[in-house]
């Protein structure tokens, strides 16, 4: 499956972010510890460029775990 959204950041950033990406997966599995699959799409997709910044992807993780925090009430 193909994704059609656009790459907002350079190919050379994106190979910076691939390489911290390769990093940080390896020291955590090294420590044993999981990647949490509910947020693991946002990871990915700052890795390939489709989020563009460190601020934007801090939001999108306050988000999801704001929701999991504070579920709405019913």
């Amino acid at each position: 499956m193909s994704d059609d959204r656009p790459t907002l950041v350079s190919q050379a950033e994106i190979a910076k972010r691939r390489h911290s990406n390769a990093l940080t997966a390896g020291s955590f599995a090294v420590d044993n510890i999981p990647a949490n699959p509910d947020t693991q799409y946002l990871f990915d997709d700052f890795v390939e460029g489709r989020i563009a910044t460190n601020e934007e992807l801090t939001q999108l993780l306050h988000a999801h775990y704001s929701k999991i925090i504070n579920p709405p009430k019913p």
